[in-house]
């Protein structure tokens, strides 16, 4: 797997390396093939929180897709934020939003 790389809604570079693909592969394997959801998602959220176990340095990214891999659900784009650097922790489909302060939303 090469390492990929994503522009985001605010122009950060976010990477998705290897590591982190096999472990969407892994956790999540309807994922594998999709980093078109990914980069979907991170380039046109429909919101952005902070991380409540981490706000300092985790952001979710969600994005409605009426026709996702398993019907009508978000994707959710879970990054790493550190200095200089963002990374793909995970991604992954859901019904709902998690709770953290509303960072951006397309609204």
């Amino acid at each position: 797997m090469p390492l990929i790389t994503f522009i985001d809604y605010s122009g950060r570079l976010i990477r998705y390396p290897e590591e982190r693909q096999a472990h969407v592969a892994t956790r999540h394997p309807y994922m594998e093939d999709h980093a078109d959801l990914i980069e979907g998602t991170l380039a046109s959220p429909d919101e952005v929180r902070m991380s409540v176990e981490d706000p300092n340095t985790v952001m979710l990214y969600y994005r409605w897709y009426w026709h996702s891999l398993v019907g009508a659900k978000y994707v959710r784009v879970v990054v790493k934020l550190l200095d200089g650097d963002a990374f793909v922790l995970t991604a992954h489909v859901t019904d709902n939003v998690r709770r953290g302060e509303l960072v951006w939303t397309r609204r």
